[in-house]
Formats: structure tokens, sequence, C-alpha cells
């Protein structure tokens, strides 16, 4: 019975994954058919270029399997290290927040958060007798420290608050004191003022937040347009495909408001089975953290799963107008390269650890079998 529960648990964790590829691939096209137009007078540009980063991101699914984490445990910090020199390159790239060689570009920051989560768990395996000791922390702290300094240059506020909630997180299961985590989480608050009270847009999508109608043709227009958007689908939805809103009326309807779109055309029932399918592959991920063997691979397993949950909470926070207005892609859904070949990564790699430690005693035995014969 305990095999076959961890049979179901990998399986469980394939198929609610596979869905939501599936039907983030369908929201791609219905969401971004008029701004396929307007950009190029191909509805189907952006989900022809989903379809070409899906199989550059399913290619490199495959290499982290052939890969396995023991040697990207190995190479942790060269990963990392790889990742971070990346990150301040789109400046001379003339560029905000891209990379971009021809028809080509690339978001560091997206690759930022999957790697550092590879750093941490690589440190938190080698530091764990230590991880109670405040001097232990200071070199992480300081990593983030760098990383946030570098994502305020490309005014990306939404990349620091995701990582710093897993470096948190993965903190707190690898046994840090409560007192330091306490100190981390008010110093972030701190930070995250510091961060949005010297920026005047920033102040501005406070004021919309806390009041909704403030300049609602103005600053104050997506969010309330977003909210309208999401509510008009009622119970069952209008039909897949078949809004209208994000023909004219909700901007950024293909990236950072989709969620909204799934509202209208699938109604409360679609929103509700795509947060239910991201909730069953981050409590997935979390079983698979407790079965780990291998520290990193328990880090590692809580760290990608906490990254989902995470990304979906503050887009769905931000299309709902529970959190200020922020630029954050839902996994899978959004429109951008980047975004999907990460998360596709990421849940390469949650798999592969799935897959290891749900199968572990069949790998085993075929390992023996054939060392006896």
């Amino acid at each position: 019975m305990l095999l076959r529960g961890k049979y179901n648990l990998y399986y469980r964790l394939c198929i609610s994954s596979g869905l939501l590829i599936v039907l983030g691939s369908v929201f791609v096209l219905s969401s971004s058919l008029a701004y396929g137009i307007s950009k190029t007078g191909n509805p189907a540009y952006f989900f022809e270029k989903h379809l070409l980063w899906l199989s550059l991101g399913g290619i490199g699914v495959f290499l982290i399997n052939k890969i396995g984490s023991e040697r990207i445990e190995k190479y942790a910090k060269i990963i990392f290290l790889f990742s971070l020199i990346l990150l301040p390159l789109p400046k001379f790239f003339g560029s905000l927040r891209w990379i971009r060689v021809g028809p080509l570009s690339f978001q560091p920051s997206e690759l930022i958060k999957f790697t550092f989560i590879i750093y941490l768990s690589d440190f938190l395996k080698r530091k764990k007798s230590s991880i109670q000791n405040w001097k232990t922390l200071s070199i992480p702290v300081f990593l983030l420290l760098i990383i946030t300094g570098i994502l305020q240059l490309q005014s990306d506020l939404g990349t620091f608050v995701i990582i710093s909630l897993i470096f948190v997180f993965l903190l707190f299961i690898a046994g840090a004191k409560i007192k330091h985590l306490i100190f981390l989480f008010l110093a972030g608050i701190f930070l995250l003022a510091g961060l949005i009270l010297p920026s005047g847009y920033r102040r501005e999508r406070i004021k919309v937040y806390l009041n909704p109608n403030y300049d609602p043709l103005g600053k104050g227009y997506q969010i309330n347009q977003s909210k309208i958007t999401l509510g008009s689908g009622g119970i069952f939805g209008k039909g897949l495909g078949a809004g209208e809103r994000k023909l004219k009326f909700l901007p950024e309807a293909h990236k950072d408001y989709v969620y909204a779109v799934v509202g209208e055309e699938l109604g409360f029932v679609g929103t509700f089975s795509i947060l239910l399918f991201f909730g069953i592959v981050v409590f997935s991920g979390f079983e698979v953290s407790k079965l780990a063997y291998n520290l990193f691979d328990k880090y590692l397993s809580a760290g990608l799963s906490t990254l989902f949950g995470f990304q979906f909470l503050l887009h769905s926070a931000v299309v709902l107008g529970i959190v200020p207005s922020k630029g954050t892609t839902l996994p899978f859904f959004s429109v951008g390269g980047s975004s999907l070949i990460i998360n596709l990564l990421a849940l390469g790699l949650l798999l592969h650890i799935a897959r290891k430690e749900c199968f572990r005693s069949e790998i085993e035995d075929f390992q023996q079998f054939s060392f006896d014969f």
C-alpha cells in the first residue's frame, strides 16, 4: 500500500502538471489573438512562439532527467554564479529586463529564481549543522541583497518578493531559529517599504490599491477592468474563446492578467480548477520533499514547489486586487518564453526528484538484481 501511494503521488504530479501545461497553451492562444493581430497581423503569432518555447523547454526537461539532480548539486555554485553574471546584462543590451540578440530575447530575472533555489538547497545541505548560527545565514542574505540591488535597476519588485519568501521558507524547513526568521521577515518588510516609497509609480499603485476609484480611467483602469473581466464569467463562464474584454478593455490580458481571462471564459469553475491543479502540484511537491533521502533533493523539491505556489498566489492576488498591481506571469498560462522555459525546467527537475523517490525501491531492486546476476 505504501508503494502504491508513492506511485500515485508521482502520477498525480504528472497529470496535474500536464493539465496545467495543456490548459495554459489553450489560454495563450485565447488571450493573445487580438495582440497577435495588432502586432503582426497573425492571430496565432504568440501561440506559435509559445509552441516553439514549449518545444525548447521539453528538450531542457529531457536533458535535466539525463543529467540528474546529483550532477546539478555538484555544480550548484557554478550554475548560480552564471545566472548572477547574466542578471545585470540587460543594461548592456539597452533594455530594462531582457537580453536581446536578433529576434530572440531572454529575461535573466526568471533564471535567477530557479538557480537561487538550487544554490540555497546546496548551501543548506552543506551548512545543516550550523544553520542556527546567524553568521552562517549572512552569506545567502548577502547574495540576496546583491540580487535585490540588481533587480531594482530593472524595476523588478515581483521577483524580489518571490525569492525572498522562498528564502525564508527554505530556512524554516532547514531548521533556522525562529527569531532569525522573524528578524529576516521584518527586515524584508522594511526593505520592501524602502523600495516602494521613493518610487513615484509604485506609490501611485499603492494609492490605487487603497482606493480603487482613484484615477479610474488612468492608473486604476487596469485593475478595475481585471475585476470586471473576472467577475463577468459567473459560475461557468462565457465559453472558451468567447471572452470579449480581452479584445479591447483589459490591457496585458495575455500576460499579467491572463487569470482574469480564465474567469471570463470558464467562470468560477475554471479559475477554481486551475487553483486546484496548482495546489496539487505544490502539495505533491511537499510530499516528495518529505520522501527525499538526499537533503539537497529535499530542499530543492520544497523550494521548486514553493516557487509555483508563490507565483500563482501573487498573480491571482493582483488580478483579484488583493495586493497592489505588479506584473507577475502565471506559470504556463502567460505569454513569455523566458518564464515558460524556466517553469518547465523547474517542473522537470521536480518530476525527476519525484520519480527517483517514488520508484526508489524498484530502482534499487533492479540494481541489486543486475549486480547479483
